[in-house]
């Protein structure tokens, strides 16, 4: 996931900073308005990738159980009796 990140960091940094040849008859334009356009470009598109990896793992963390907590809602639920709780409970832990 790091690496995903420097590699699309670098990406980005590498692009910004690239001027093909009938770009270079705008200087002004690289390091002026143009330049400060490219880097919050690549900030927010740094930005939003993050947030999507962020909010990707954090969804896939919350809806993982221990197989006690299962067990246990299973049990208040009435699908298991009190003696395969006790049993599956000793198996598992």
């Amino acid at each position: 996931m790091k690496k995903l990140l420097l590699f699309t960091f670098f990406l980005l940094l590498s692009v910004s900073c690239y001027s093909p040849g009938h770009m270079r008859d705008w200087g002004h334009m690289h390091y002026g308005f143009g330049g400060a356009l490219t880097w919050l470009l690549v900030a927010a598109v740094v930005a939003v990738v993050i947030f999507l990896i962020v909010k990707g793992s954090k969804a896939g963390g919350e809806s993982e159980e221990t197989p006690l907590e299962i067990l246990k809602k299973r049990y208040a639920k009435g699908e298991i009796s009190k003696q395969e709780f006790e049993k599956i409970k000793k198996d598992i832990t």
